[in-house]
């Protein structure tokens, strides 16, 4: 039979033995990690998760406007032409439907007064492909609003006789 002595030894020695192995196994799963985590970065996914993370939700609206009846600017023609046209605006402030709705008279009357100083051909004169009275509305709208609130304007329907 074993006396005490040796098998106390072979517990002490199995618990190293287990000690051992268990810090061979966290070094393991460290430097695992690590080369996760160094290929995340060095590959560019984890920069393009943090930046998803840090990114503030964008709010989008976009509001439509009733339709406009509007006599065009005859200049020296004796024919009256007059403009029917429907516009949404967009933006992407935040809260900007709520203070766009809230002033619609406001926004309706600075659409008119840039519409009626038209004629025919002056609205529907275009630069790089785009209708120049967009650019102007939208300019004459957040100059009403004292603050750039619309970013975009949509011509929905537009017609002139």
């Amino acid at each position: 039979m074993e006396s005490e002595k040796t098998k106390a030894t072979k517990e002490v020695k199995g618990a190293k033995g287990k000690k051992k192995w268990l810090w061979i196994v966290i070094i393991l799963l460290a430097i695992a990690v690590g080369v996760v985590v160094s290929f995340g970065f060095t590959s560019g996914k984890a920069q393009a998760i943090i930046s998803d993370l840090s990114k503030e939700e964008i709010v989008e609206t976009t509001v439509p406007l009733d339709e406009f009846l509007i006599n065009l600017d005859s200049g020296t023609s004796v024919k009256r032409n007059f403009l029917k046209i429907e516009l949404s605006l967009h933006s992407s402030k935040e809260g900007a439907d709520e203070k766009l709705t809230a002033n619609m008279a406001q926004i309706r009357d600075s659409v008119i007064a840039v519409l009626r100083k038209k004629t025919e051909d002056t609205v529907f004169k275009e630069e790089d492909n785009k209708l120049l009275i967009k650019q102007e509305l939208i300019e004459t709208i957040n100059t009403k609003m004292d603050e750039d609130l619309v970013d975009a304007i949509f011509i929905t329907n537009i017609v002139t006789q």
